[in-house]
């Protein structure tokens, strides 16, 4: 089963030379920090000195693992600290309270600069609402944990909650939120708990039937690894009217599928981008808002029924071999997707 990372960040010519081979553009190395690396608490604190910043009062009690990594990086720094920028301020606080919870947390992958990337989106895409430097950094799929593709920025308000719903807790409330649409469900209206399940089914392995019949009332966030084949063509299919070209795109699309699908295609493409089109915002939020539509849901299923995973993958495969401006899709193999639904 091979897996799409979704990067919406600008390219640049790094990014461009690394599409040209195939292949993800790679952050710049970290350097390495002569670090106890047997004890995770000394290699953060160490990096706390490498930035210049001070660890939070309770971890500066001696003989405190934080503490007497701070003290060895600052013993150890020969040259000027980092800048602590927002990301790296993050990244640090992530690593800290998942090493005080016992959570794994994998600092190969999560670097300042992955942070950064997830710093695109300007709204919560649960709530809605702009984005300040107070946002949160959240593993979509709790049982994934802080791995690279699992990541997403919300508001205070939300992440907070979000760390105590798993897949199961989500689907609930919004099986009883749908069944009293006019009342809050655990504090969150119904609109909230449609964009969370969307959002968590991205990242949380799911049947093949089950996955297709969820709306994507959230577009993919910037660096999301999708899981279910059928959703990373779900969501290739809809990011192609986010950006210029869609036209023409859409009927190259429809002559390369097969020709039992190419009517059921046809249908379920012209149903979303009409029903983007009459509402007055952004064309991601019009796309996002689009799948609330019956009939857009309705011929979305004819289509799925006809295309299981296999053939999903297949499509996906196709499609992305074609770039796209502002989306960079890479690819991931059996065995680094296999990988990454284990960590």
């Amino acid at each position: 089963m091979n897996q799409a990372t979704f990067n919406f960040a600008p390219r640049g010519k790094r990014a461009d030379l690394a599409s040209a081979h195939g292949v993800a553009a790679k952050a710049p190395a970290r350097e390495t920090a002569p670090a106890n690396d047997a004890d995770p608490g000394d290699a953060i604190g160490f990096e706390y000195a490498r930035y210049g910043m001070v660890p939070p009062a309770p971890c500066l009690w001696p003989g405190h693992p934080i503490r007497e990594g701070w003290e060895r990086g600052r013993r150890l720094m020969t040259r000027r600290t980092r800048p602590a920028t927002l990301a790296v301020t993050r990244w640090l606080a992530l690593r800290l309270a998942a090493w005080q919870r016992g959570e794994a947390f994998d600092d190969h992958q999560i670097t300042p600069q992955l942070l950064r990337s997830l710093e695109v989106a300007t709204h919560c895409p649960v709530t809605g609402r702009a984005l300040q430097n107070d946002a949160r950094v959240a593993p979509i799929a709790l049982a994934r944990g802080w791995t690279a593709g699992n990541l997403v920025l919300l508001s205070p308000g939300i992440a907070e909650r979000w760390m105590t719903i798993d897949w199961a807790m989500a689907k609930d409330a919004l099986a009883r939120a749908e069944a009293e649409p006019d009342t809050q469900v655990d504090g969150l209206p119904l609109r909230h708990w449609r964009r969370i399940v969307a959002l968590k089914s991205l990242a949380t392995p799911l049947p093949h039937d089950e996955a297709a019949r969820i709306p994507l009332h959230v577009l993919p966030p910037n660096r999301i690894r999708l899981v279910n084949p059928i959703q990373e063509l779900q969501a290739v299919l809809t990011l192609q009217l986010a950006v210029p070209g869609w036209g023409q795109r859409a009927r190259g699309i429809a002559d390369s599928m097969p020709e039992a699908l190419r009517n059921e295609f046809n249908l379920f493409f012209n149903s979303l981008l009409a029903q983007a089109l009459r509402a007055k915002v952004e064309m991601r939020d019009a796309l996002a808002a689009a799948w609330g539509d019956e009939v857009v849901m309705r011929r979305w299923l004819r289509f799925t029924a006809l295309a299981d995973a296999s053939l999903a993958e297949t499509l996906v495969e196709r499609l992305t071999r074609e770039p796209m401006p502002g989306l960079y899709v890479v690819r991931h193999g059996e065995v680094e997707a296999k990988q990454a639904m284990a960590a």
